[in-house]
């Protein structure tokens, strides 16, 4: 089985591209996430010695988008996925292999307000339009959840 579960906090802001397949262009984010392996050990000094993963990931579609358009470098994460290896010949004519998860699932962890400093994401500025319907839903949209329900954003986990 080939399952894969990290937390960790982005180390750069995530870009989008589009990719052509052959059903049309798909939307594909890379990204890398810090992953803490632990307390570590004391060393002579009595310092503590945390260390951490730098694990590449990379999802697609909605996604893809998503992780583009709500986090920054600094946000905390958790990706669900799977382990991928792949291997091309570079121009000198050596074989390179590439590491990486393909994630199935993200979730955002930090709250409003949590957000880092240097975070230039304002979420005021996102409007139920800034999110089309899929024709995976039955054409609803993320949005439609049925008239008069209120949702405290306090009960959110993400917000």
């Amino acid at each position: 089985m080939n399952k894969v579960c990290l937390v960790g906090r982005l180390t750069k802001d995530p870009t989008c591209e589009y990719v052509n397949t052959n059903n049309g262009s798909v939307a594909r984010a890379r990204f890398t996430i810090a992953v803490d392996r632990g307390f570590g050990s004391n060393n002579q000094d009595g310092n503590n010695n945390r260390t951490a993963d730098f694990i590449s990931v990379v999802a697609w579609r909605k996604q893809a988008e998503n992780i583009t358009k709500f986090q920054k470098k600094g946000n905390q994460i958790a990706v669900d996925g799977r382990i991928q290896v792949d291997n091309y010949t570079n121009k000198d004519g050596n074989q390179v292999w590439t590491t990486y998860v393909v994630a199935d699932n993200i979730q955002f962890l930090d709250k409003k307000g949590d957000t880092p400093s240097n975070s230039n994401f304002d979420d005021s500025s996102v409007t139920p339009s800034d999110f089309s319907s899929d024709s995976d839903n039955g054409g609803a949209s993320v949005w439609d959840a049925g008239s008069n329900i209120e949702i405290d954003p306090d009960e959110l986990p993400f917000y």
